[in-house]
């Protein structure tokens, strides 16, 4: 149940009463979960990022998942047309048109004002660049909204910071957006891209939000990635950096670039990737890899490539490539093979991945001779905090030589799900 402030009028407080909602979820993968669920009703979001990386994604995605939710939604634009944010949603397959034109979900044109045009959306402001005008009609929208929970984007607030005269004015009016969203009950997620401002100023601003969202990209090894985390959040707190990517259709999917898949000859590294993998491509020879396995994963709103090396110590140099450049690293051991272990353990040296997280795959389990886990543990010399996952094959009457055998779905996903929980 929501308590309603003392400010608010009989309807609206009525309205609250009924009302279920509790937490306000993203629909973004892992986002929620690192929220406890999602944003905290009525509370003030910033997606802050980085420049070069995108957040009005995030937005729109939010918004679409909210609007299917039956909420409504107002979306305030002061550096684009509103025409340009219809047709960026339509890429990524999120029809908020539709809304637009059943009443659910308005725009706020805060831009065609300032190009001397004529506003494309049923709220607008007259003269944008002024804060204080801002504060005055954005309310007047939000009133007529808040017979239902709304969800408010402002995109962008770099851009109304830009226009004030000094950061004490900025922050002034800031504060004073801040409370319009409050006092009208909306869920408010601002758009800010960290420019170079000055000293401290950043930080401020964060202050002023209930939770904070840094979208930044990041160099690591060799490669520079895009992550999102929740840097602030009154009700809860996760900090983790999660790697992501934005596909057309689809929009926010956490992504990992590269997923090293390795271990001895003939211990089933071509048969995890094309169990694993919504498509896979091998190279073979003779029934064995002579090049890389290639696999792409596409699970619960995770996406990954995964990268399979040869066995053979002929290899080796492409193994350490591989290894330099991944996020994690799974490790595919024949459970029948002890002899393996100390070559499988090289492998990992070989990898680099000291610092990487590590999963053990203990194929072949319900074979004959098959070590159980702990005895594997002890034989590779592995801390207790690296997964050991037994996997077999769905069925060995199926088994062809020189072909990849299909593990049990069940076997795999637990592989993946400790993958991604020790990876993102």
């Amino acid at each position: 149940m929501i308590t309603s402030g003392k400010s608010l009028g009989r309807k609206n407080k009525t309205v609250l009463e009924k009302s279920n909602i509790s937490m306000v979820a993203t629909g973004i993968p892992k986002l929620d979960d690192a929220l406890s669920g999602g944003f905290k009703t009525y509370s003030t979001v910033l997606l802050s990022a980085q420049p070069g990386v995108e957040n009005v994604e995030f937005a729109l995605q939010t918004l679409f998942n909210r609007l299917k939710a039956g909420d409504k939604g107002l979306y305030l634009v002061n550096n684009k047309s509103p025409d340009a944010i219809r047709a960026l949603a339509s890429e990524y397959g999120w029809d908020i048109q539709g809304y637009n034109e059943e009443g659910t979900f308005e725009f706020f044109d805060a831009y065609s004002a300032l190009l001397s045009t004529k506003a494309g959306a049923k709220y607008y402001c007259e003269n944008p660049s002024d804060a204080k005008s801002l504060n005055v009609k954005l309310p007047e929208a939000l009133a007529e909204l808040q017979d239902h929970h709304t969800l408010l984007v402002f995109d962008a607030l770099s851009t109304l910071l830009d226009s004030a005269k000094s950061p004490k004015e900025i922050l002034a009016n800031l504060k004073n957006l801040i409370a319009n969203a409050r006092r009208h009950r909306a869920t408010s997620v601002f758009l800010f891209t960290e420019w170079p401002y000055p000293d401290g100023f950043v930080r401020k601003v964060k202050e002023l939000f209930d939770c904070v969202i840094e979208l930044k990209s990041i160099e690591r090894k060799v490669m520079v990635q895009k992550y999102y985390s929740v840097a602030k959040a009154s009700w809860a707190f996760q900090k983790k950096d999660v790697p992501f990517k934005i596909i057309r259709p689809g929009g926010v999917v956490v992504f990992i670039p590269k997923i090293l898949v390795t271990g001895p000859y003939h211990a089933g590294k071509t048969s995890f990737i094309h169990s694993a993998s919504t498509r896979a491509v091998s190279v073979n020879r003779l029934g064995t890899t002579v090049a890389l396995d290639h696999g792409h994963v596409d699970y619960k709103g995770i996406e990954a490539d995964l990268f399979g090396t040869p066995g053979q110590e002929r290899f080796d140099p492409i193994l350490e490539m591989l290894g330099s450049e991944a996020l994690g690293i799974v490790i595919v051991v024949d459970s029948t093979k002890p002899s393996d272990f100390k070559r499988a353990k090289e492998m990992v040296e070989l990898s680099n991945a000291n610092d990487l997280p590590v999963i053990v795959v203990a194929n072949k389990a319900n074979l004959p001779k098959a070590l159980p886990v702990e005895e594997i543990r002890k034989l590779m010399r592995l801390p207790e905090n690296v997964p050991i996952i037994p996997t077999e094959a769905e069925d060995l009457k199926k088994i062809k030589t020189g072909e990849p055998c299909t593990l049990k779905k069940e076997d795999v996903q637990k592989v993946l799900e400790k993958l991604f929980e020790v990876v993102v």
